[in-house]
């Protein structure tokens, strides 16, 4: 089934953005959609975020997307946002440094959203 909009949430350290962000592209072209919300958190500032996925965003044009940046200290300012969206499909990522993070994030959303898993990168495969 083709999603409409799909959440995507991410937090990872700087060197590894670019890498995330092609795979968030390749994710949402595969699940049939055109169209994402990237939720970063992070300390970096837009123009620095733009910077490092820049190629990643220029590579995949034909994929729509919403770039939003939120400090980890934002949570709430997040939850009262996504509140607002109409979302039908949600992707998780992150590095081993922000696990705990974002699976705090997760374990807090609306269930309606939860409910909406594509892919959990986050979830530790041991």
């Amino acid at each position: 089934m083709p999603y409409k909009n799909i959440l995507t949430i991410i937090s990872a350290n700087s060197d590894t953005l670019e890498n995330y962000f092609r795979k968030i592209f390749s994710d949402v072209r595969s699940s049939g959609s055109k169209k994402t919300t990237i939720n970063v958190f992070t300390d970096l500032k837009y123009s620095d975020l733009v910077t490092i996925v820049r190629e990643a965003l220029l590579d995949n044009i034909d994929v729509g997307y919403e770039l939003y940046l939120w400090k980890k200290d934002e949570i709430n300012k997040f939850f009262d946002y996504i509140r607002k969206l109409d979302v039908d499909g949600l992707l998780i990522y992150c590095d081993d440094e922000n696990r705990a993070f974002v699976t705090k994030i997760v374990d807090n959303l609306p269930n309606n959203i939860k409910s909406n898993l594509i892919k959990d990168y986050c979830k530790r495969s041991n």
